[in-house]
């Protein structure tokens, strides 16, 4: 029996990239069971392309154009709650699906039954669509419980699986993605979901993720990417509750090395002094949910690197 996967593709002013990522789904070697293309309100054309393919895939092509602008998060919960079929993966509009996406990862769970999750390596490539790098290029990622991976962002350069596949019941028993953030929304919802559900990578790379310019994380001050970092992790702490002390306390080890990382980062691309002031201070309020961390020596090891009156700025503040 052919399974029911859906797949929902968002899409916010993408024109140039959309047509690549619909056609990678429409030609699986394994057939999706509905393409639900969720686009939120764009102004380049990208709408009447996704009604000419809901036009040309009548009952497999379902298109939800946005009069108004939901934001990243609110419309991956809205096509998420679209969903009809019994399992679902996602892709943006600027990404790719390798042919065998579905029909690999599928096997992949049918191979391990008490699994609910499938992931896969992906391609790094260009805006001409070039391959760059593979996301794997290190240690082979972790099948199973990946719960204290996920969390602590301790994956090859602390970057996470994308497009995984999972079972529909997920949703009911997780929800869906938070619409109140800004961005990490993926990694608030691969948290919640590894808490509970395990995994299984598939080593071949089964899509291509593109990076260019206009993406979010180049787009938004590079302190309000720091606060939403630290909102995630404070809003997902209490899935410790009840775990091993020794996982835990990896945990957080991880959490404090990713912190660290990207305050660093935050004060590279911080354009001026109140920026780098709202990354240190995020960071500093942040602290006492990590404690019997690094957390700490972290903070003073970052605030090393400020300037002697950006210093000053954060003690009167």
């Amino acid at each position: 029996m052919i399974p029911k996967i859906s797949v929902f593709i968002t899409s916010y002013n993408q024109r140039d990239f959309l047509s690549e990522a619909i056609e990678s789904v429409m030609t699986q070697t394994l057939r999706p069971f509905e393409v639900i293309i969720a686009d939120d309100c764009s102004s380049d054309g990208s709408r009447e392309l996704i009604t000419n393919y809901a036009a040309r895939y009548p009952g497999l092509v379902k298109a939800y154009l946005h009069d108004n602008n939901l934001g990243i998060a609110k419309n991956k919960a809205f096509a998420q709650k679209q969903v009809r079929g019994d399992w679902l993966t996602y892709l943006d509009g600027d990404d790719r699906f390798l042919p065998r996406k579905l029909e690999y990862e599928f096997q992949c769970l049918e191979k391990t039954p008490d699994t609910r999750i499938a992931y896969s390596d992906y391609y790094v490539i260009d805006p001409a669509g070039k391959r760059m790098q593979r996301w794997s290029d290190g240690a082979t990622p972790p099948s199973g419980y990946i719960f204290p991976e996920v969390y602590g962002r301790s994956f090859h350069r602390r970057s996470l699986f994308r497009c995984e596949l999972i079972a529909r019941e997920c949703l009911d028993a997780v929800g869906y993605y938070d619409e109140d953030r800004l961005t990490h929304e993926d990694w608030d919802f691969k948290i919640r979901l590894t808490r509970h559900f395990r995994a299984v990578y598939c080593p071949e790379p089964l899509t291509e993720y593109r990076t260019h310019g206009g993406g979010i994380s180049q787009r938004m001050p590079a302190a309000s990417l720091l606060r939403e970092i630290l909102a995630v992790c404070q809003k997902n702490l209490s899935l410790l509750d009840g775990l091993p002390a020794s996982e835990q306390d990896m945990i957080r080890t991880n959490l404090a090395g990713f912190l660290e990382d990207r305050a660093n980062w935050a004060i590279r691309k911080s354009a001026d002094a109140g920026q780098i002031v709202g990354s240190i201070k995020g960071l500093l309020e942040f602290r006492d949910l990590l404690t019997g961390s690094d957390i700490v020596r972290d903070i003073m090891y970052v605030a090393g690197r400020v300037p002697l009156s950006i210093k000053r700025l954060i003690k009167a503040g």
